[in-house]
């Protein structure tokens, strides 16, 4: 029985080049969903998830509220509802939300 000489280099030649081959890939594949990241977030962007609208920024106190013009749907972004809470005071409306939400 004849075998090659080279036998085992041939082989780790073949997996290097299959690990180079992967990892550019994986590097395209990366670059592509960060790109399509990008992409979803510019055409989502301040849009109401609801109806599509883009979305207002309103000021209520020390807080940016973004409200849609078309079905006035309200949005907050993290930790403003605690602003708002914080402020409304204790036995309020609001902090009995928070209350129930937090138990969750």
């Amino acid at each position: 029985m004849i075998t090659k000489p080279y036998k085992n280099e041939d082989e780790y030649i073949w997996v290097q080049e299959l690990q180079q081959r992967l990892a550019k890939l994986e590097k395209e594949q990366q670059t592509e969903s960060e790109a399509e990241k990008l992409r979803l977030k510019e055409t989502h962007w301040m849009h109401c998830p609801k109806c599509g609208q883009k979305l207002a920024m309103e000021k209520c106190g020390s807080v940016e509220m973004d409200v849609c013009p078309s079905c006035k749907g309200v949005w907050l972004d993290a930790g403003e509802l605690g602003t708002i809470v914080e402020s409304a005071g204790q036995g309020s409306f609001f902090h009995t939300c928070l209350k129930i939400i937090r138990r969750r």
